[in-house]
């Protein structure tokens, strides 16, 4: 590959990238913890950093549910899809992190979030957020309030995602 100026740069080798890789898990899951413990969820152990990232993914948005006073099983379609739609740019920002393959990941959380019978909603998701991608503010907005959340996970920071995201539910009937 050639650099700005022509010359050769060197590509990182595999280790390297998969010892970033650990390195972020690592560090999510010691500034998650204490959030963790407090609503009585883990992440497992994992073997991959596309295993980590969805199980974080699903965890992250039991957490927020959790501190909203909501059971996943419980909300209305619509704000299941919202519920998802969040876990989807969780899970995109996560993936950046860790250099998971989003698309694993998008399947494999989808399926611990929605039924059998609601997988279709993987795919309606992912051109929802396409179209959240052409609001470029608001997905911007959106986007910083994950990536503060996840590079300091504190009570202050999951405020600000909870509130946002209660923000975007419709009220239950």
């Amino acid at each position: 590959m050639l650099s700005l100026f022509g010359s050769r740069t060197a590509a990182e080798p595999e280790f390297i990238s998969e010892l970033r890789a650990v390195e972020t898990e690592d560090r999510l899951r010691a500034g998650l913890a204490g959030l963790l413990e407090e609503t009585d969820l883990e992440i497992r152990d994992t073997n991959t950093p596309t295993e980590f990232t969805a199980e974080a993914t699903v965890v992250i948005m039991k957490v927020v549910l959790a501190v909203v006073g909501r059971d996943f099983n419980h909300l209305s379609f619509e704000n299941r899809f919202v519920t998802g739609l969040f876990g989807f740019l969780v899970a995109h920002n996560l993936c950046r992190r860790t250099h998971a393959d989003l698309g694993v990941v998008l399947g494999i959380a989808g399926l611990d979030l929605f039924t059998r019978e609601e997988i279709d909603q993987i795919y309606k998701l992912g051109s929802s957020y396409r179209r959240l991608r052409q609001h470029r503010q608001m997905h911007l907005a959106l986007r910083e309030i994950i990536d503060e959340f996840l590079t300091h996970p504190n009570e202050e920071t999951l405020g600000n995602l909870t509130g946002v995201y209660q923000l975007c539910l419709r009220p239950e009937a």
